[in-house]
């Protein structure tokens, strides 16, 4: 039995509903489940799913995303987050608005190590709130911060999403990192000065610049010993990959080892200072490396299933004929994700969507970094927006603040997010200016 796209499109986005949503199903499973109720329909051969979900995990780049999930939890595990703090308050602590600015780098150097954005919220929030609180920083206005800033280790590389996407769409991930770069600067300055005119300008003289003095220059380098573990990180991660040394998932690797070399240590050395065990590391990031991992197999049988039924190539068609022009669908997939970004899980989006729009997004002269860019940052910005953002609802939890009050506060932040997102669709150069450092 054949049926047409149109009704293979409906059967696949009502299914999903139903048993990801209502029923609450995992999302990788969702997909699978989907698909085969798709391919069932359509009267395909469901055998070939088992062979399509081990292609999707068949992948030598796939290497990279556990290596560096497990590194960065070793990392975290170690101590890692507040030396890193630390090391920033040394630099940055004299300036007005302090901690506000420690937590938007701190956000920044961390997601570097994790990659995640509700482990950064969590670590981050933990520390710095209470010290926040005390400064008499508002507690909506500590929510929101958090929240703004805890995708920024995304954008940064080295990125899981960054990965996820490449690997989707035949990319080199090395230039996907790069190119969210950029926005990211955007992001951080953005924040900075929000922090500045709602904190920074009200607090007293004293608590800001003054001069550096031998001992604060003492701290400083202080600090930077201390701290150069954690900086050696990403040091070995970047020389290696853009030095021509080794190539990304090898990187990765190289990131594992240094971790479990480094864990090792402070165990031995530290161990009241550290609370889980090696094993257990190895068992929560293989955890959080299967869900991944399902999502990538599931996701395939589902761009078969798209392709196979004929839904792909509706979609194209249907878009191309509707929307005449390279801004209207530049509009229109910035408005899409910016909205799935408020309720979808980035990962999950990027294996769903990229088969989908990327075909269509090329026919209007979108090169495929572009798209994914535009893509990442929307979906970080949804972390953030109203009315299911769920960085939202993590920040109000560690502040202690209301959601009202969080919303209000998350304001300016969010209009930081769409200059972002405008820059960086509106002018593809700026992108390219990044990636282009390094070719």
């Amino acid at each position: 039995m054949q049926i047409s796209a149109l009704l293979a499109l409906v059967i696949f986005i009502v299914s999903f509903i139903v048993i990801g949503m209502l029923l609450k199903v995992p999302v990788s499973y969702a997909l699978g489940f989907s698909s085969l109720i798709v391919l069932a329909a359509s009267g395909k051969n469901l055998v070939t799913v088992a062979q399509y979900s081990f292609s999707g995990i068949d992948s030598f780049a796939l290497l990279a995303i556990p290596f560096y999930i497990f590194s960065g939890y070793l990392m975290e595990y170690s101590g890692i987050s507040k030396m890193l703090i630390d090391w920033i308050k040394s630099l940055v602590g004299r300036v007005r608005g302090a901690l506000g600015i420690i937590t938007v780098v701190a956000s920044m150097a961390f997601g570097v190590l994790t990659g995640s954005a509700m482990a950064t919220i969590t670590a981050i929030g933990n520390i710095l709130a209470p010290e926040m609180k005390e400064e008499n920083y508002p507690p909506g206005y500590i929510a929101a911060l958090l929240a703004a800033t805890c995708f920024l280790g995304i954008l940064i590389p080295p990125s899981v999403p960054g990965i996820m996407y490449a690997l989707v769409s035949g990319t080199k991930i090395s230039e996907i990192w790069m190119a969210t770069i950029g926005p990211a600067l955007i992001f951080s300055i953005g924040y900075m000065l929000v922090n500045y005119f709602r904190i920074g300008r009200y607090q007293e003289r004293s608590i800001g610049l003054g001069k550096i003095s031998t001992e604060s220059a003492m701290e400083i380098f202080k600090s930077t010993i201390r701290a150069f573990p954690a900086i050696l990180m990403p040091i070995i991660i970047y020389g290696c990959i853009y030095g021509g040394v080794c190539t990304v998932t090898e990187a990765g690797a190289l990131s594992a080892v240094y971790g479990i070399l480094y864990f090792i240590i402070v165990k031995a050395t530290k161990k009241y200072d550290v609370k889980v065990t090696l094993w257990q590391c190895c068992a929560i990031a293989g955890s959080a490396t299967a869900v991944i991992g399902l999502l990538n197999a599931f996701s395939v049988v589902a761009g078969k299933a798209m392709t196979l039924t004929g839904i792909s190539h509706y979609l194209a068609n249907s878009i191309t004929s509707t929307i005449k022009t390279k801004t209207g669908f530049l509009i229109m997939i910035n408005v899409l994700f910016l909205f799935m970004g408020t309720f979808m899980d980035i990962n999950a989006t990027i294996l769903i969507m990229t088969p989908l729009l990327l075909p269509a997004a090329l026919t209007y002269g979108i090169t495929a970094i572009h798209f994914g860019t535009i893509m990442l940052i929307n979906m970080c910005v949804g972390f953030l927006t109203p009315p299911f953002a769920v960085g939202i609802f993590v920040g109000s939890k560690i502040a202690n603040a209301s959601f009202g009050e969080t919303v209000k506060e998350a304001l300016p932040f969010i209009a930081v997010g769409l200059v972002a997102i405008i820059v960086t669709t509106a002018f593809p150069s700026y992108i390219y200016f990044f990636i282009n450092l390094f070719n």
